[in-house]
């Protein structure tokens, strides 16, 4: 008895005045019309197959509709697979870009013709955004990821204007919902020294004194080689060439950030030491990964936060983020002293704007600030 058949899979039957089988892949309705499309063939077999082909690439990408105006949420598929794959990271198209693509623009937009695109459809899709609750947080959707969806959206339909579909982009006219800066509680200069005093025995705790005295990112940090990249004699560095990242569960090595994020990072003591009991603790490691697991395969993020946190947990400190290592690090570099100018290129920005991302005016900077100003007209 032949199965029931999937989404898109429609009848096959035999056209007896051509002495043709056709295959028919039914699509759905779309605009108050069905959409269907037809599949020719001396056999049944040959039919099918080429429909079955066709869903696979409809499944992955986009085949754009034959005779008509596409719709908006048709010419995102199309731009999303068939433009935008090309032209970012695996990891940005993959978790960012499909996903606000998928999720957040073409539900809302599959009766809108592309031409007829205007200023009031993308301000009632911001409305219906904001009402929207996130499926992983269950809190409505942040401005933050209402504008990274409505920036992804704009450059699309920018592609379209300039194919000739519409006449303009009107996503280009309309502002997206201000995003308020986060505010970061991140620990303290004491709570850093227990951490890096308790690293001192806990397992492979040199990943947290590197993450803690160097900045890197996490993907940074899990791409590193011993031979190419750490270096333990004075002057002491560690050589940023690479960042690993997960895309569907596989592990992929691409190039950092930005072309500013290829640099080398001074090792302070402490990181030295700390590196130099970590190799020596080492079980195995497989493409001379410094960071790897038991069994000497590269470790995994999700497994990397977790040793973060069990960290924290037996230390009683908050469940501070992975990244909030780079956030202490620059913080602390600020307090100090050093060069706003030297703090961006270590953590590997190519622009001074991202760098107020890092700089927590924490108490002890209002204290400088009137130290400063007692200094100059002689406070008691």
């Amino acid at each position: 008895m032949p199965g029931r058949r999937q989404q898109g899979e429609g009848s096959v039957y035999h056209r007896k005045d051509r002495g043709q089988w056709v295959a028919v892949a039914d699509l759905g309705r779309k605009g108050g019309k069905r959409d269907r499309r037809e599949f020719t063939a001396p056999t049944p077999g040959e039919a099918l197959e080429k429909r079955d082909k066709f869903l696979d690439r409809r499944r992955d990408g986009f085949t754009m509709p034959k005779g008509r105006q596409p719709y908006v949420s048709e010419w995102m598929l199309h731009w999303l697979h068939n433009v935008a794959k090309r032209k970012v990271a695996a990891t940005t198209w993959e978790k960012s870009y499909r996903q606000k693509v998928t999720d957040l623009i073409c539900p809302f937009f599959e009766s809108v013709v592309l031409p007829e695109l205007a200023e009031d459809d993308i301000e009632a899709w911001h409305a219906h955004l904001e009402e929207t609750i996130s499926e992983r947080t269950g809190q409505p959707l942040s401005a933050s990821t209402i504008g990274q969806a409505h920036r992804i959206m704009s450059t699309a339909i920018k592609a379209a204007v300039v194919r000739g579909r519409l006449p303009r982009n009107p996503v280009s006219n309309v502002t997206p919902p201000q995003v308020t800066e986060r505010e970061f509680d991140l620990p303290s200069q004491a709570d850093v020294k227990c951490i890096l005093k308790e690293c001192e025995t806990w397992p492979r705790g040199d990943r947290w004194v590197l993450a803690v005295t160097t900045g890197l990112r996490q993907g940074e940090r899990l791409a590193l080689e011993w031979k190419r990249d750490i270096h333990l004699r004075p002057p002491a560095s560690v050589s940023v060439r690479k960042s690993a990242a997960r895309v569907k569960g596989e592990r992929i090595v691409k190039a950092p950030k930005s072309a500013a994020s290829l640099r080398s990072v001074p090792l302070a003591a402490v990181a030295v030491r700390a590196l130099a009991r970590g190799r020596k603790d080492q079980v195995a490691s497989i493409s001379d990964l410094v960071y790897t697991d038991a069994k000497g395969q590269p470790v995994h993020p999700r497994a990397d936060w977790q040793d973060w946190q069990d960290l924290l947990a037996k230390l009683g400190l908050p469940r501070y983020r992975v990244h909030d290592c780079r956030h202490v690090y620059a913080t602390m570099l600020l307090e100090a002293g050093v060069d706003p100018r030297v703090v961006q290129a270590m953590l590997g920005h190519s622009t001074g704007v991202l760098l107020k991302r890092y700089q927590h005016v924490r108490p002890v900077l209002h204290q400088q600030v009137a130290d400063v100003i007692d200094g100059l007209f002689g406070g008691g």
